[in-house]
């Protein structure tokens, strides 16, 4: 995954952010705050504070760094689809997405709420990069693993679209009606917190 220019400014954000060893230690001693491994549309900012509920102006991408999982693979239920993970046996096999950090039991249970029925939350390790915070000057990174949740098919691959490539193009969905929809709701919470669509 790499920052396009046509993408949203907080998805490239997003992407550019890489924890220190010290962010990642604050972010990880939060009670109650377990790690999600995201890979389709709540990689996007915007749409995951609109599923979270969380408040619009708040800067979640400070909570978010690329990440990537060993031992599995991106499919979709149709062409248009939102991708889903299916686990597999070769651990070559990566899916590549956002860790996301600091989120509440509250905006988990969102997300349960969104992802689960098809899928089930699986624990799994998500390999981060960090920067050296003690070279400001230099952007020196190094591999983490972090452990985190995140929701993987649990029904049979047949009649799955595999997926092409290991991070999911969202592209097609940038432009869809509802992304803009959402979009527009958060620009209406910002307003007058309505949030409602039109």
């Amino acid at each position: 995954m790499e920052c396009k220019p046509w993408y949203p400014a907080d998805f490239n954000q997003a992407l550019l952010n890489t924890f220190t060893e010290e962010t990642l230690k604050e972010l990880l001693e939060r009670p109650d705050c377990a790690p999600r491994f995201v890979y389709g549309v709540l990689m996007l900012p915007t749409v995951l504070k609109y599923f979270i509920g969380e408040d619009p102006a708040t800067d979640i991408t400070k909570r978010m760094t690329r990440a990537c999982i060993s031992g599995y693979m991106l499919y979709q239920i149709s062409p248009k689809s939102p991708p889903v993970v299916v686990e597999t046996s070769n651990p070559h096999d990566t899916v590549h997405g956002m860790l996301v950090l600091g989120l509440d039991v509250n905006q988990r249970n969102l997300i349960y709420e969104l992802e689960g029925g098809l899928m089930n939350l699986v624990d799994v390790r998500a390999q981060i990069r960090l920067k050296d915070g003690s070279l400001p000057c230099h952007d020196i990174c190094s591999g983490r693993m972090v452990d985190a949740g995140t929701f993987v098919w649990h029904g049979s691959k047949e009649g799955l679209i595999p997926v092409e490539s290991t991070a999911w193009p969202l592209d097609w969905f940038l432009k869809e009606k509802f992304y803009e929809n959402i979009v527009n709701s958060q620009h209406r919470n910002l307003l007058d917190g309505s949030g409602l669509f039109l």
